[in-house]
């Protein structure tokens, strides 16, 4: 998957935590609605509409409860998947570079202990 095709895929999941977010909150609000209705029906003695409301409350409830926990752990794992996937694209790149900068290190310290044996000779004469 090219770069662009990734950046594609992390937006649109994003967007898709950003509308769950977004229902998240309106169920709050419907709830919040639904207990304001029921506890009016309770007051009118409505018992048919009590029963119903709380019918509806325990449907939104469970509604919220796969929002929050399903459909969002579902997103965030598709989010870590496209971070590592990602992430093991570059690792290779990296493990060359440290190899190439410790092929340097180890190239300047063989060129340092020569000049010091050097310096050490030349002393020494």
């Amino acid at each position: 998957m090219s770069e662009l095709a990734e950046q594609d895929v992390m937006s649109r999941l994003i967007r898709l935590e950003q509308k769950m977010n977004d229902l998240d909150r309106s169920v709050d609000a419907l709830i919040d609605e639904l207990e304001s209705l029921e506890a009016v029906a309770r007051e009118l003695k409505l018992t048919e509409s009590v029963d119903k409301f709380d019918k509806y409350i325990e449907e939104v409830g469970q509604i919220k409860e796969d929002l929050s926990c399903k459909l969002s752990d579902e997103i965030e794992n598709e989010q870590m998947r496209e971070l590592v996937e990602a992430r093991m694209k570059t690792v290779p790149v990296d493990i060359e570079n440290l190899r190439n900068e410790y092929s340097s290190v180890r190239g300047k310290l063989a060129e340092l202990r020569e000049e010091l044996r050097k310096s050490r000779s030349s002393k020494s004469d």
